[in-house]
């Protein structure tokens, strides 16, 4: 993939500002060292992005969406004062706690393919001495960038047809610290007008059923208590953005048990999509948990509701048996022909 283009933006935090600073910006020269950094990052992109992104329609359902258009302007036009209307942009959603950053729009192509890319790569503080033969200088720099070049923000778009591709993209987020969040709302929504490819239903089921067919089919217990204790506690991250590897790691699964549930997916990669997790469609697909002991009998009950209506006493010290005991009057009876 060759570089066509390269702009470089200075977006302040100035959301709900109402005087909007003014965005420096340049283009790039396509050599040098910044140049050879920058097409490093450039060309391994859709590798390196991997939570995949579809822009919005708008409101009144069309499929028209502003910031989409702002792009395949600046694919056709390859000018830098597109560039700076998506750098607008970002400013605006930026809150002071992001803190200033240095924006890069890349465009390249590769035969009939075209590939935008942007980045943001946040402000840090350094610190320059220069010493002279009578005194040794300090000073403190509060704009110094790429100190860290494993530290930014991207997204980026490839795409032949304006008219039908570039819905959908790649994006990833190096600047999280918290394992349990993958990427900034604000960079995919707020300011790319973009939302996770993966719907809150769509990832909470997938979950929910990789963790009772891992139940269902594994022989290791182990597996299954990890899983039914995760699933009991699951309604914790309701509204919260997460994906099955760091759910694996919230609830501390082990490995043999997390590759057990990544086994389920119909691609491992899948670990990594980010969604929205809804407690109501967890529990459409996970109602109930089951034990099963070895006289025969099947305990059921509600699964966050288990533990209460089944008092359970381990036989002896140094015993694998139990004794399970539960009270209530009876409200319902069943016959089954098969085992469930």
């Amino acid at each position: 993939m060759k570089i066509s283009s390269m702009f470089s933006f200075l977006v302040h935090p100035s959301k709900n500002e109402e005087s909007q600073p003014d965005i420096g910006g340049t283009q790039l020269s396509l050599d040098g060292k910044l140049f050879f950094m920058l097409s490093t990052i450039f060309k391994q992109a859709t590798e390196d992005c991997n939570i995949e992104i579809a822009f919005t329609p708008s409101a009144d359902g069309t499929q028209l969406n502003q910031r989409r258009s702002e792009i395949i302007d600046l694919l056709k036009n390859q000018d830098i004062d597109f560039a700076r209307s998506i750098a607008k942009h970002l400013q605006l959603v930026t809150t002071k706690r992001s803190g200033l950053g240095l924006l890069f729009v890349v465009l390249g192509h590769e035969n009939s393919i075209r590939r935008l890319y942007i980045s943001r790569f946040p402000a840090d503080f350094g610190i320059v001495a220069e010493e002279t033969q009578e005194a040794l200088y300090v000073e403190l720099l509060e704009r110094v960038f790429m100190k860290n070049t494993a530290s930014y923000k991207a997204v980026v778009f490839d795409g032949s047809n304006y008219d039908s591709d570039f819905w959908v993209g790649k994006a990833i987020d190096k600047q999280i610290s918290n394992k349990s969040v993958a990427i900034s709302s604000y960079w995919i929504r707020d300011f790319l007008l973009a939302d996770f490819r993966t719907t809150s239903a769509g990832g909470t089921r997938r979950l929910a059923i990789a963790i009772k067919e891992t139940i269902n089919e594994t022989g290791d217990l182990e597996i299954k208590e990890e899983l039914a204790a995760a699933a009991r506690l699951a309604k914790s991250l309701n509204g919260q953005l997460i994906n099955m590897e760091n759910f694996a790691e919230r609830f501390g699964l082990s490995e043999k048990t997390k590759s057990a549930l990544i086994a389920k997916l119909k691609h491992p990669n899948l670990r990594f999509d980010q969604f929205q997790f809804s407690i109501n469609e967890f529990s459409r697909h996970v109602r109930f948990r089951s034990l099963q002991i070895s006289n025969g009998a099947v305990l059921t009950a509600p699964i966050g509701k288990f533990d209460k209506c089944f008092t359970k006493t381990c036989v002896a010290k140094d015993s694998n048996e139990y004794l399970f005991s539960t009270q209530g009057t009876i409200v319902n009876e069943h016959l089954r022909t098969l085992k469930s």
